[in-house]
């Protein structure tokens, strides 16, 4: 009898200590600069924390780079024949000092490929048509530096010159119908550039009329979707505010500017919802520059990002649930998306999380959103050149609610309402003959994370054991 009770404390403790071996020499290698659901794009640095050598980074289960211990693992994401975007899953994989190799926990990555579409250089700030399938944006190709034109592109093919009897354009957009454009003019004959005024132009005949006349600052024309404001920026209150003024369908003005952002701070920039209840803009009004948004009459002013950068030009998702912006992080320009929900009823700033959309080492600017919400514009001096690029995103629109039924995840709270509608993957169940975990078990596994359930019973029984035999 007492040799089965010392043959049964050696296999106790063996387990127990099996346990805590395996735990010991579970060495842990992680991905630090990836993470879940991150978009990427181009040549991508992946770095790998963890005491390990002869490191390789494994996407899809094919080893794409390797490097040694401290190394990046460099990823070139770039195909010249992909456009979509395309999902990843990334492992990190090393060797310990006694030749175990070791693996990082899987990191699911979605690429995207931005293209280019212009080829001479010096054309920047795209904006879409309202209905798609084209764009209008500035260059100077064949000019003087100074003296900017505006060009038509449909992707694919080539840029068409519109003509206008100005000699200088700048932050085109266009009217609702299409059938005119709005931008900022000067007259570099007569006038300094910070006499800008804003314009309107016939698309048909060419003929431009003004829909400011000053000696200040005025840039950045938006006309409303509904075709009745056109909004801009202006100088003309001493500091830049956002303004707009009632137009009739040429763009003619038939009132006077409206101030829409009181105050001492600089606000511009500013561009219009789809759905022209709301206005976006850039502005100092704290520490930073910060992008916020207000109704189209100035009042609900709501700040959206809260950083210590420079957040700048953004725009409006087509279903207003998103914006796009650049933001100038380390000395290098890129293209970030926020959503516009706030954290609460009662807060006005946004819940996030961004998304960074590019990462190149060239500046990338300007974005403006494609109406069917599937891709970006952007210009950046990738190649050396400032060209226009476009850039397919993935789909945003997906609800939370979609999101539980779909994902595979379980609803966080499980109640009386709702458990008929929960999968019933997501409800620990027990048979007839088997308990519920006990609130000691799970205290324990709780302290002992690295033990498993079985070895802690096993410590719970041994220790039992030893106290009855001391009573004996």
């Amino acid at each position: 009898m007492r040799v089965r009770a010392y043959t049964l404390v050696t296999l106790l403790l063996v387990t127990i200590t099996s346990g805590l071996q395996a735990s010991v020499e579970s060495p842990s290698i992680t991905i630090t600069s990836l993470s879940e659901g991150d978009w990427i794009e181009g040549e991508v640095e992946v770095l790998v924390d963890g005491d390990v050598e002869n490191l390789e980074l494994l996407v899809n289960g094919t080893v794409v780079a390797s490097a040694n211990a401290g190394e990046a693992l460099i990823w070139d994401t770039r195909d010249a024949n992909a456009t979509s975007p395309a999902s990843f899953q990334v492992v990190a994989r090393g060797e310990l000092e006694n030749g175990t190799q070791v693996e990082s926990a899987p990191v699911s990555v979605t690429v995207l490929y931005p293209r280019q579409l212009t080829y001479d250089g010096g054309s920047v700030q795209p904006e879409w048509h309202p209905e798609g399938g084209i764009f209008v944006f500035k260059s100077n190709r064949g000019e003087e530096g100074h003296i900017f034109k505006l060009y038509t592109l449909i992707p694919g093919e080539e840029p068409e010159l519109v003509t206008t009897d100005r000699v200088y354009h700048g932050y085109p957009g266009w009217s609702p119908d299409g059938s005119h454009m709005v931008f900022n003019s000067y007259d570099p004959e007569v006038e300094g550039v910070n006499e800008m005024d804003i314009f309107v132009v016939n698309l048909s005949s060419g003929e431009s009329t003004p829909v400011t006349n000053n000696s200040d600052f005025d840039d950045s024309g938006r006309w409303s979707p509904d075709g009745n404001f056109i909004s801009f920026h202006s100088s003309r209150s001493g500091d830049l505010d956002v303004w707009k003024v009632a137009v009739a369908e040429n763009g003619t003005p038939v009132g006077e500017p409206i101030r829409l952002t009181p105050g001492d701070s600089n606000e511009h920039c500013p561009r219009w919802s789809f759905d022209g209840e709301w206005l976006v803009y850039e502005t100092d009004r704290v520490e930073g520059t910060d992008v916020w948004i207000m109704r189209g009459d100035g009042s609900d002013a709501r700040q959206i990002t809260n950083d210590d950068y420079h957040d700048g030009y953004p725009g409006w998702s087509p279903t207003g649930d998103w914006l796009v912006y650049d933001s100038n992080r380390d000395n290098n320009t890129d293209i970030y998306l926020i959503p516009t929900i706030p954290l609460s009823p009662q807060s006005k700033l946004s819940a996030a999380p961004q998304k960074r959309v590019t990462m190149h080492h060239a500046q990338d600017r300007h974005p403006s959103w494609s109406p069917d919400g599937r891709s970006l514009l952007f210009h950046s001096g990738r190649g050396g050149d400032v060209n226009i690029w476009q850039v397919e995103i993935p789909d945003l629109s997906v609800n939370i609610d979609e999101t539980e039924d779909d994902s595979g995840f379980c609803t966080a709270i499980v109640t009386e309402e709702n458990i008929d509608e929960v999968d019933d993957a997501c409800v620990a169940t027990f048979d007839d003959d088997e308990e519920a975990p006990t609130e000691l078990e799970d205290r324990l596994e709780d302290t002992l994370p690295s033990i498993s359930i079985t070895s802690t019973l096993c410590l719970i029984t041994l220790l039992a054991f030893m106290r009855r035999r001391s009573n004996v």
